[in-house]
């Protein structure tokens, strides 16, 4: 037999002839549960002592008196049979727990000292015991055999393992290279996809701005229009009322005397003549009358445009930056008076209005949600349509403003329905929007502490519906 052959062979023998004590063999659960049992047949203290004395396990911690007196036992007395003894105020039992001929413990009884036969007989009981832990003992000497050799069969495999290991090692360490270079282009690659969504996010703001502003400039042109072609036709009145007076004028120096005497009718007769040919060449009258309504337009005019910046600084905020006190109904009057020619002549609004609480919020946040669900709302609706949009307190939280937006557009595919709030996902076609303008919305909905959801039937147009608590 070769030294390795020799040294695993002792190594056998040396676990496998290995002494188990107590405390390895039972554990101290095993006495908890046999004392829950013991005390529901009589009034004993379980104790187990360990081969020198020392308590292993105990009902009750023991005193240094108790412990004394039960070491001195165990010196003076050869316990390898079951024996009682008196003391003082109780009497002790001892069962010997032997194993493979060796004492590995006692068990101890303690109970009280009367005078009389015990009611419950401790002799059977203990020896019942004895039993058990006997068993448990046998049981759990075996598999911790079985464990030691299987341990020793570890043992002899551990250079082959250990040279494994170290090829294992050194493929870790090339993988663990080969993740940090990988992290650091993922890291690089997150980097210019966060970089694109933030260009993304402001080329989705500035088309957004590019259709305000063509919305704006078209509704700004069209009143503009109409004035500057009334001013021109005004100017064309005001010329023929200029020539009209400077005849007035001649008349006056010519014919009028010093004496404010009228002289004779045949010669004033072809002058008025004259004038009144040219009051019927101008048409005075109409032009008299045309004017105050020329004048009325204009001033109509003029107060769209008004309407129009007002409710552009309404949407933008501009004078009222951060929380402010709003009233829903106005910021979707708004959208809806910038985006009038986006609607005019192809889609119909209907407005279902309700009395609803101030709230605050961020009031430019919340009017492009509105821009964008009702650009969202025009762009499903092909040919014509309609567009219904309700507003009132939420039937069951009066707590929160409910809004929706109905359309009767081409509708949304089922299962593109779960996607609609997600960054970058859209069905327009390619150049018509980024696909951001409903996630936008949702996450604004979000931070407000309300919510946006969505229910949609392909062909049958959808329903955004809007809540946001009252603040």
């Amino acid at each position: 037999m070769d030294n390795k052959k020799m040294i695993s062979h002792i190594g056998e023998q040396k676990n496998f002839d290995r002494e188990y004590g107590l405390t390895e063999l039972v554990s101290t659960s095993v006495f908890d549960e046999l004392r829950i049992e013991i005390e529901k047949i009589a009034p004993v203290s379980l104790i187990m002592l360990l081969p020198d004395g020392t308590s292993y396990y105990a009902n009750k911690p023991l005193s240094a008196g108790e412990e004394a007196s039960f070491h001195k036992i165990l010196c003076l007395e050869q316990i390898d049979t079951i024996k009682t003894f008196g003391l003082s105020s109780y009497e002790i039992t001892i069962f010997p727990l032997i194993h493979e001929l060796e004492t590995i413990g006692y068990l101890l009884l303690r109970y009280k000292k009367t005078g009389k036969q015990q009611s419950c007989p401790i002799i059977p009981l203990g020896s019942f015991i004895i039993k058990v832990l006997n068993h448990l003992v046998v049981s759990r000497h075996k598999r911790l055999l079985t464990a030691g050799l299987h341990g020793q069969v570890v043992e002899d495999s551990y250079a082959q393992l250990k040279q494994k290991a170290d090829m294992l090692e050194k493929s870790e360490q090339k993988y663990r290279l080969l993740a940090e270079s990988l992290e650091k282009e993922v890291e690089k690659k997150t980097g210019k996809i966060k970089e694109t969504q933030a260009q993304l996010m402001q080329q989705e703001k500035l088309a957004a701005i590019g259709r305000l502003a063509a919305g704006v400039a078209h509704e700004i042109n069209n009143p503009l229009g109409f004035i500057r072609s009334n001013l021109g036709i005004l100017g064309e009145y005001v010329s023929d009322l200029y020539e009209l007076a400077k005849e007035y004028n001649f008349l006056e120096k010519t014919f009028y005397a010093s004496e404010n005497n009228y002289p004779a009718t045949k010669e004033i007769e072809p002058i008025f003549q004259k004038i009144n040919a040219f009051k019927k060449q101008i048409d005075l009258d109409f032009i008299l009358s045309d004017t105050t309504h020329i004048v009325s337009e204009s001033k109509d005019g003029a107060d769209r445009i008004k309407k129009i910046v007002s409710d552009l600084k309404e949407f933008a905020s501009i004078d009222q930056p951060g929380e402010t006190e709003v009233n829903i109904n106005i910021c979707i009057d708004s959208a809806l008076n910038i985006l009038a020619n986006v609607f005019e002549g192809k889609i119909k609004i209907v407005k279902d209005y309700n009395k609803l609480p101030l709230t605050t919020c961020y009031r430019e946040k919340i009017n492009q949600v509105f821009m964008n669900l009702l650009l969202n709302a025009a762009d499903a609706i092909k040919d014509r349509g309609t567009i219904t949009i309700t507003t009132g307190i939420h039937k069951s939280n009066n707590s929160y403003i409910e809004i929706s937006i109905a359309d009767t557009g081409v509708g949304i595919l089922p299962e593109n329905l779960n996607c609609v709030f997600e960054p970058f996902f859209t069905t327009k076609d390619i150049g018509s929007g980024m696909g951001l303008g409903l996630s936008t919305s949702y996450d604004t909905i979000k931070n407000h502490g309300g919510t946006l959801e969505v229910e949609s039937r392909p062909g049958r147009g959808s329903v955004f519906t809007i809540k946001i608590p009252v603040r």
